[in-house]
């Protein structure tokens, strides 16, 4: 009896981990950690899991090449890391600037195909800047 109480227990453990690892193979996640000069591990930007149903039904949201060319633009033009790669001058930084604000506002008014135009067009402004 206490062989078969084992085996029960053991099978029971072995089925819940193996649905457990099932289970978190099937989340998206995204976030950074690394390790900085001192040896702790810092968290940089935390990590956001979702399903891969909601993963897909994200990428396929009307809006989101308009989020995610906004998000491009920050990255490569407003942000202090972006700035150091390119050779932006008052006037290139001024025109994407004002290219990604009338973007984002034709987007916010519904008019995604003529806001992602003005995105594309301050995101090939960005491309053709020479880098330092």
């Amino acid at each position: 009896m206490k062989k078969i109480l084992i085996l029960f227990f053991l099978s029971f453990l072995f089925n819940t981990i193996s649905f457990a690892t099932s289970e978190s193979s099937n989340k998206v996640c995204s976030g950074f950690s690394k390790w900085t000069k001192d040896g702790e591990f810092k968290q940089i930007r935390e990590s956001k899991c979702m399903t891969e149903e909601e993963y897909n039904a994200y990428l396929n949201s009307p809006d989101y090449l308009c989020k995610y060319y906004q998000k491009s633009i920050w990255k490569e033009s407003e942000r202090a890391y972006g700035k150091k790669q390119y050779k932006y001058t008052e006037e290139i930084l001024a025109k994407i600037k004002s290219l990604k604000d009338e973007g984002a506002a034709l987007c916010d008014s519904g008019k995604r195909k003529q806001g992602e135009a003005k995105l594309v067009e301050a995101i090939q402004i960005i491309s053709h800047t020479m880098m330092n």
